[in-house]
């Protein structure tokens, strides 16, 4: 397990729906269980770790690219499964600032 934070945030989750009657953990220790649902939730969606300025750093490094026909030549889309319109789109999904 890579992510930590996820792992202890699904531990508490866990421990909380428990202490609530929602939810019956039977093992001793509730961090096998949430290491578990973290490795599943890391195969869909990003890693938690990536900070507000990495996130803004890629934005930046996917705009600037797309907008350098030089570098964005037929190759790319080709390379990554991704037009530079598709990029322009997956850009917008990411913090600005």
């Amino acid at each position: 397990m890579d992510d930590q934070y996820l792992s202890r945030t699904i531990a508490i989750a866990v421990g909380g729906l428990e202490e609530e009657g929602e939810l019956v953990v039977t093992s001793s220790s509730v961090e096998p269980i949430a290491n578990k649902l973290a490795e599943a939730v890391l195969s869909v969606v990003p890693h938690t770790s990536l900070s507000l300025e990495e996130l803004v750093g890629v934005r930046c490094l996917i705009l600037h690219a797309i907008s350098d026909k030089k570098f964005f030549d037929w190759e790319v889309p080709t390379l990554t499964g991704f037009t530079a319109e598709e990029f322009k789109l997956i850009a917008e999904k990411l913090p600005i600032d």
